[in-house]
């Protein structure tokens, strides 16, 4: 028998691939931003809970990099730097660095501005 637990994971599951990848791209990057951004709050306060929310973040690297066509040469570049924020953050998860999670953060956040901007001009022109 299936839980609601489950059945609400699997129902996130199947919305997330019935996304436009960019629309994924964009929603991934904000929310491993957020979780990170939730990170830095949580160490700066002594909660071990701010551990949760680098692997959820990590997690979110993780599709990321599955969504990424590295054979192109943007695609592989790309898919290193997020190699790079998923190291780093292992790193700072080791030594609780807050501010390696505030670079992964800047990081992430420079990108979904970037992916955001590409997104909204594909709608404009009616690609999306």
């Amino acid at each position: 028998m299936i839980t609601i637990r489950q059945a609400a994971h699997a129902y996130r599951r199947a919305n997330a691939a019935s996304l436009p990848p960019l629309t994924a791209v964009c929603r991934a990057l904000e929310a491993a931003g957020g979780q990170l951004h939730t990170a830095q709050e949580l160490l700066a306060a002594d909660n071990p809970d701010w551990r949760s929310a680098v692997l959820a973040a990590q997690d979110l690297l993780f599709e990321l990099m599955a969504m990424t066509d590295a054979s192109a040469e943007e695609g592989e570049r790309l898919l290193t730097l997020y190699i790079y924020a998923n190291q780093t953050l292992l790193t700072a998860s080791l030594q609780a660095d807050g501010e390696a999670l505030a670079e992964i953060e800047a990081i992430l956040t420079a990108l979904h501005s970037d992916w955001q901007a590409v997104r909204e001009s594909q709608v404009v022109a009616g690609h999306v």
